[in-house]
């Protein structure tokens, strides 16, 4: 989701998740992050509870076993040989400790009362053969069988001040933390908005954590596989979206809106899976988590058939493990989505309170309109568009846009830490970041810096709902809404100003 331009100090350019250009194919979305010529296709499977499990079945069958039934019954021509390569690979979709998994319901239900936790032990990922098989033909059958509650593909396509920004050379060109921003700068003179004590987990697939403006921030890779990925693709992002937060006040390049912040990381590359696997890289951060800890998702999903980019929580299962960071008390960013496949100059960005057709399904809903009785309810997260970052301050033309959509931040000339790839390596630069994988960290920085100016007086710390309210007020909003409803871009200084935060 987010769009590049050239680097200041590099000839390359970079390609950003939530760019202008393919990023996460299912996660909100990203470029590219695994060789498709090298990974087998994965979908996700949830049973229906009178199936889930062999206690409310009459049969033998466990739910893995079931579903590979299921399968084959949807492909029958399907041959299952070792020597052909064919074998259907199953597990649980969260492969997590059930003693982590109750652990996270039981505090997301003593937080929220409202909070109702579904099953995620009746979530099952499997990953297809390396054949030719057509997914949303094979997710149009799995749909109509009553054992089926919902199937979905898995793959992708985030006093005075001690900050002393004017000896660190690209400073002058972060106008995103100025008073055409969100006014970072003027947050940084108070006690805690420089984001101290605070912690935030990106959640994406790679990132160069030896970069000359990030090495000493020392960020920690909790989970999942730090993969520079095809052509870099996951090292540039994630490096840019850990900069615009990040970036540590040394005098080399820029400044982080949060540079003193805790930063963890979390993959969507899991273990042996190929796949990406966005459900159980979200609850995992969930269970690692603190109410009032910052979760940035930068990812994004297609959907059928795959022309257009939504947000992560169209899908189920990214929609279940949202809800439980949220339920826990956790801040949850989420990018809109970067519109049309093939995003460029004058694609369109999508209108969230539209219809869509999911992968495998046949019928139009508005699941994201909260005016429309298809709505399938409020997740909790924080939902940023992207504008441009000149007056008068416009919706980009590709950012998705919407009631759902609260925030927006700059999406385009967004300076921040990266890297170029150079064949087999990737050379440490300063970059042009945009699209909704640029405005995502901004709002999660601005999180951070408000969770510390809180906590410095005493305060206790805002949960994903609160916050969301909060960062709204005194907001600045674009030229012209109603040509694209991307909310407000968040103004620390009238926050501060207005005693928001007292």
């Amino acid at each position: 989701m987010a769009q590049h331009k050239v680097f200041r100090n590099a000839k390359a350019l970079v390609i950003g998740l939530l760019a202008i250009i393919p990023s996460f194919s299912t996660a909100l979305s990203i470029p590219r992050q695994t060789n498709p010529d090298l990974t087998p296709p994965a979908i996700a499977i949830k049973l229906h509870p009178d199936f889930s499990s062999t206690r409310k079945r009459q049969d033998a069958l466990t739910g893995a076993s079931l579903v590979e039934s299921l399968i084959h019954k949807a492909l029958p021509s399907l041959s299952l040989t070792k020597r052909d390569n064919t074998t259907l690979t199953t597990r649980p979709l969260f492969n997590l400790p059930p003693s982590t998994i109750s652990t996270i319901i039981s505090e997301a239900e003593a937080n929220d009362p409202t909070y109702k936790a579904p099953d995620f032990a009746a979530w099952y990922q499997v990953l297809l053969p390396s054949s030719s098989i057509e997914i949303n033909s094979l997710l149009q059958t799995l749909h109509t069988y009553p054992e089926i509650a919902s199937c979905q593909p898995l793959t992708s396509t985030p006093a005075q001040t001690s900050i002393q920004p004017a000896d660190d050379p690209e400073f002058p060109n972060q106008g995103y933390l100025g008073p055409t921003g969100i006014n970072a700068e003027y947050a940084w003179g108070f006690p805690g908005g420089d984001g101290a004590g605070q912690t935030v987990v990106d959640i994406e697939a790679g990132w160069k954590l030896d970069h000359p403006d990030l090495v000493e921030a020392n960020i920690t890779l909790l989970s999942g596989i730090n993969l520079p990925g095809r052509g870099f693709g996951n090292w540039p992002h994630g490096t840019a979206v850990l900069g615009i937060m990040l970036m540590v006040d040394n005098a080399i390049g820029g400044v982080g809106i949060a540079p003193t912040a805790k930063g963890n990381l979390v993959s969507v590359l899991r273990g042996d899976n190929p796949n990406p696997n966005n459900p159980e890289a979200i609850l995992d951060a969930t269970s690692r988590m603190s109410a009032g800890d910052v979760l940035l998702l930068e990812m994004q999903v297609a959907n059928d058939p795959g022309t257009e980019y939504w947000p992560a929580e169209l899908f189920d299962a990214e929609f279940s493990a949202i809800r439980a960071a949220t339920a826990k008390g956790i801040v949850v960013i989420e990018p809109a989505g970067n519109g049309l496949r093939g995003e460029g100059e004058g694609t369109q960005g999508v209108n969230l309170d539209g219809p869509v057709v999911r992968p495998g399904e046949t019928e139009a809903k508005e699941y994201m309109n909260p005016a429309s009785p298809d709505y399938r309810g409020d997740s909790g997260a924080i939902m940023v568009g992207a504008s441009t970052s000149t007056l008068p301050r416009r919706k980009t033309v590709w950012s998705n846009y919407g009631a759902r959509v609260d925030v927006h931040a700059w999406g385009e000339n967004i300076t921040t830490s990266g890297c170029i790839s150079n064949g087999n390596s990737c050379t440490d630069a300063y970059v042009q970041f945009g699209g909704t994988s640029g405005a995502a960290p901004i709002v999660a920085g601005a999180a951070l810096s408000v969770q510390g100016m809180l906590t410095a007086k005493g305060r206790g710390k805002l949960d994903s709902r609160q916050m969301r309210s909060l960062i709204q007020i005194g907001g600045t909003p674009t030229t012209d809404p109603q040509a694209g409803n991307i909310g407000v871009m968040p103004d620390l200084k009238a926050l501060i100003d207005g005693g928001h935060l007292n």
